[in-house]
Formats: C-alpha cells, sequence, structure tokens
C-alpha cells in the first residue's frame, strides 16, 4: 500500500506538469480505475466509525441540503453529567434519518482527527505553502449535492467509496478572493455545463477557485474527501506592507475633518494619498515584509499533534535530554531573544542566551550540565517549558 503524498495525489502527472499546465487555471480530472488507491489514506469504513461513534459533537459532523446547512439543534442534544454539560452531542438516529432523506453528512477539519489526513495535509503546505484542511462528504443514493456555488480556495477531490456525478461552469469570477464569496443572485447558470462526469472510486478532481459547479448521485451513494487549499495572495502579502507602514508618522496622522462629505478636499487628498504610498514604498524594506508575513504563514501551519503517555516523567535536573526541533532558529531584538520554532515566536530573557546556545552544542545533555551562570531552578523551569514547546525532548522520548 502507498504512502499518499502530493506526488502519488498526482500520479501519473507530475508536480512540475500539474503546477505549469492546471494550478490556478483549469480543471483536471484522473481516472485511476482503481478503487482502493486512498486505502493508505482513508477508508469508507474510517467515515461510517467517525460518524457511528459514541460522543460525537457538533461541528465534527454538519448536515446539509438544498445548499444551506441544518441549525444543530436539529439533530444534536445535550446531556447534564454532575454540574457540567455535555453540548451538542450528535443524535445518530436523526443523522441517519435526514441522510436517507437526502441530507449530505459533512465531516469538517477531518485532518484534524484523521492521522493520514494530517500528515499529508502537512506534506502539502509543505510543498506549497498555502493552508491547507479536509472536509469529507458522505450523500445517499439519489440524491442531490450542494447546489451550483464556487468555492474561494483551491479545491482537490479524492472520491473514497461510491459515485458523484459533477456538472462544471464557466467561473463565475477569476480567482476570487476569500472574501469574496458566491452570490447566487449574481449568476446566472448556462444552460449547459462545460464538463460533466462520473467521479469514480479513485479518482481525482481539480478544481481552481471560481469555478461554479453542482454535484448528485444517482443509483450509487458517494463519499469523497475534498483537500482544500486556502491560498495566500498578492493582497495578503500587500496587506502586510500597509500594515508596516504605522511606522511612518504620516500615515498615522488623521484625515483632515470633514473628508468624507467636503467635496473640495477631494483633489487634495487624492494627491496627498499619492504620496505618501510613494512614500510608503520608498522608506519600506521589502525584503522585511516578505519575511515578516512569512513567518506569519508558517506560524498558521497546522503542526503534528503530540502524543500522549501516561508513563512520562517531569524533567529533572539529571534527565538526559536532546534538542528534537529542527526548524528552529535563534535572534536578538531590541527586547530579547526571539526564539522561531515550528512556525511560532517564543520570546525569551537574553539572560536564557547561553543556556540555549549551550543546549545546541551539545547532545545529550543534563540541566545540570549546561555551562551558564543561571541558576538551577532557572534552568529547570526553562527546561520544561521548552519541553512543552518541543525545542527538547528526554532522550528516550519518541516524536
Amino acid at each position: 500500500m502507498h504512502e499518499l503524498d502530493f506526488n502519488a495525489l498526482l500520479s501519473p502527472l507530475s508536480a512540475e506538469h500539474f503546477l505549469a499546465e492546471y494550478w490556478e487555471s483549469k480543471p483536471m480530472l484522473l481516472k485511476r480505475a482503481d478503487n482502493a488507491y486512498y486505502d493508505s489514506l482513508l477508508k469508507l469504513t474510517d467515515l461510517e466509525h467517525h460518524v457511528s461513534r459514541a460522543g460525537t459533537r457538533y461541528p465534527d459532523i454538519r448536515l446539509a441540503k438544498g445548499g444551506a446547512f441544518f441549525p444543530p439543534e436539529a439533530y444534536t442534544y445535550d446531556v447534564k453529567y454532575g454540574d457540567e454539560v455535555f453540548r451538542g452531542l450528535c443524535d445518530l438516529e436523526k443523522l441517519v434519518t435526514e441522510y436517507s432523506n437526502g441530507a449530505t453528512l459533512t465531516l469538517p477539519a477531518l485532518h484534524l482527527g484523521s492521522t493520514p489526513l494530517g500528515r499529508l495535509c502537512r506534506q502539502l503546505q509543505a510543498e506549497l505553502d498555502h493552508a491547507v484542511h479536509a472536509n469529507a462528504y458522505l450523500t445517499a443514493a439519489n440524491a442531490d449535492g450542494f447546489t451550483p456555488h464556487y468555492d474561494t480556495h483551491e479545491v482537490f477531490a479524492l472520491q473514497i467509496a461510491g459515485v458523484k456525478h459533477w456538472r462544471i461552469y464557466p467561473p463565475a469570477m477569476d480567482l476570487p478572493h476569500r472574501s469574496q464569496p458566491f452570490c447566487p443572485d449574481r449568476y446566472a447558470l448556462p444552460s449547459a455545463p462545460l464538463m460533466q462526469f462520473d467521479l469514480a472510486a479513485g479518482d481525482l478532481l481539480y478544481l481552481p477557485r471560481g469555478y461554479v459547479h453542482t454535484t448528485a448521485t444517482t443509483e450509487c451513494f458517494s463519499a469523497h474527501v475534498t483537500l482544500g487549499i486556502s491560498v495566500y495572495t498578492w493582497i495578503d502579502l500587500l496587506s502586510e506592507l500597509l500594515q508596516g507602514g504605522v511606522e511612518l508618522p504620516e500615515l498615522r496622522r488623521a484625515l483632515p475633518p470633514g473628508f468624507a462629505h467636503r467635496q473640495e478636499l477631494g483633489c487634495e487628498l487624492s494627491q496627498q494619498l499619492t504620496g505618501l504610498l510613494d512614500r510608503l514604498g520608498a522608506t519600506l524594506d521589502a525584503a522585511a515584509v516578505r519575511e515578516r508575513f512569512f513567518e506569519k504563514v508558517r506560524s498558521a501551519r497546522t503542526r503534528a499533534a503530540t502524543e500522549f503517555r501516561a508513563d512520562a516523567s517531569v524533567i529533572g535536573p539529571d534527565t538526559p535530554l536532546r534538542v528534537a526541533a529542527t526548524d528552529c532558529r535563534l535572534s536578538r531584538e531590541r527586547d530579547g531573544l526571539v526564539l522561531q520554532l515550528h512556525g511560532r515566536r517564543v520570546r525569551l530573557q537574553t539572560a536564557v542566551s547561553p543556556i540555549l546556545e549551550a543546549m545546541c552544542r551539545a547532545t545529550p545533555f543534563t540541566l545540570r550540565s549546561l555551562p551558564a551562570d543561571v541558576s538551577l531552578e532557572t534552568r529547570l523551569a526553562l527546561g520544561r517549558y521548552l519541553h512543552g514547546l518541543g525545542f527538547v525532548r528526554p532522550l528516550d522520548e519518541t516524536g
């Protein structure tokens, strides 16, 4: 059974071919005639277990029909346990009834609870540098899916089981931003789709954002996973540039009194705005703006979940430790140290710099053995804090 990564997802196409020919450009359909192609990622029984297991709560499962989601009260209930209340527990009997009546079961953010899906999403993030999430959809036979709409993210639809009929229509908008959701009142559905087809188990559909689509089942049910790629755009990068403008006193000045109704101010405001934009571009460091934005992107990435171990021991002064982080960077700033770790920026006092440097030089090490002019209590507190961040681990601890 193959491990699914970006290359396997696109096979038999290469990643280079896909990015050059299809990315943000046009739909792509891959027919594989292999209904077990995604078994290493997710099986139908995994989805059925997710829906059936006791204690599942909203929004782990959502119901949709006719282009709208059911209110959670229609299929959930609350349970009082002592002084606490477990809210939003899914009523399986109601879910089964609504599913049999044509509603679609949606399992949002499934990558957070599925180890293989989470691993694939993180691998795609590392490859593309855009945010990735995974939702699953289950639709009974002879039922409509969602009404015509477009998505504001790139879509990879992976058919896990069954068959679903897709109709693809021309884009309502060229590459809509996430702030530009589909408005059905502004789109006249053409009489004929650009393409229509059945997506069978093992098949893959790529759909750029903006392409209007609708789905339905016929005599067979459908189970598919959507990998959504929420892209960072040039607008997002330019927004970081404007945020940096807060350092310029000229841009912190108030607009002149009456700016919104005094028409005689219009020409002056336009001239000032043009001048300020020139000043902004000439003053700010584009490389610094870019790096700040990249740090935000990295900090937003989904990280692998930490494994719980009941036999864990609290780190002591003589516990053998190792530096576990591979994507970290330590830098000095005006107000102290900044440890960039797993996409996060962690601020530390300058006084702990010798300890961190010694940790990186000596592996394995103990907190007692580190050559630093600070108390053992401070080393213990820092070591335990860094362990919580994933920067250090006990020598015998995996992860």
